[in-house]
């Protein structure tokens, strides 16, 4: 998968530099892209419904993943005891719907605006990425049980350097799209750390 999508990303960078395409807020890089390369062909159609449904399967994973965050968190005591009430088709029904109605009033203040919305989902990420690699070098670390001769080297250096990598990435993009909403996430993790330190 990560060869798959390295040939894709540097093969839409190639081409979309040979062709000189800009981006812009009305249409993506990939449809400019498929424009350029098939335009009048129903293979451009294939192409924007296959987009839209990475697309759809990438948001659709917070709605899978989120409730059971919010289940462990609510079994450790750092948010509400109703985050772990689980509906008869096993989902955790309170952090779908506390998702969604996040989802939605996030959607209605930024206008439905993608170029609103991509800075906040680009630090949400990178972020998540920088902390679950960093938790990752802390447990190798832990399980060498405090011999560093005993600690898998190969892990440790792959988690380390993505760590790293994340992490410069997190401080680019905070930096440059700040004004453009990132300062929402710069706010609102503190102010979740915060509630879940009161609640526990």
């Amino acid at each position: 998968m990560g060869l798959i999508l390295a040939f894709l990303f540097s093969g839409i960078t190639f081409l979309s530099y040979h062709f000189h395409l800009i981006p812009n807020e009305r249409e993506t890089i990939v449809s400019q892209l498929a424009r350029t390369l098939v335009d009048g062909s129903p293979f451009y159609s294939v192409i924007q419904a296959v987009t839209a449904s990475i697309l759809f399967l990438a948001a659709n994973t917070a709605f899978a993943d989120f409730p059971r965050l919010g289940y462990f968190l609510a079994r450790d005591r750092f948010l509400p005891r109703q985050f772990r009430f689980q509906r008869d088709r096993l989902a955790f029904s309170t952090g779908i719907l506390t998702l969604g109605v996040l989802t939605i009033l996030l959607v209605i203040a930024r206008h439905a605006s993608v170029a609103a919305l991509v800075p906040l989902y680009a630090v949400g990420v990178f972020t998540a990425f920088t902390l679950s690699q960093t938790s990752m070098v802390v447990h190798w670390g832990r399980s060498a049980q405090g011999e560093l001769r005993r600690a898998p080297w190969h892990s440790l250096v792959i988690d380390a350097v993505g760590a790293v990598v994340t992490g410069i990435v997190t401080v680019v993009v905070i930096v440059t799209k700040f004004t453009h909403g990132a300062w929402i996430v710069m706010l609102l993790i503190p102010s979740l750390i915060g509630t879940m330190l009161a609640i526990h």
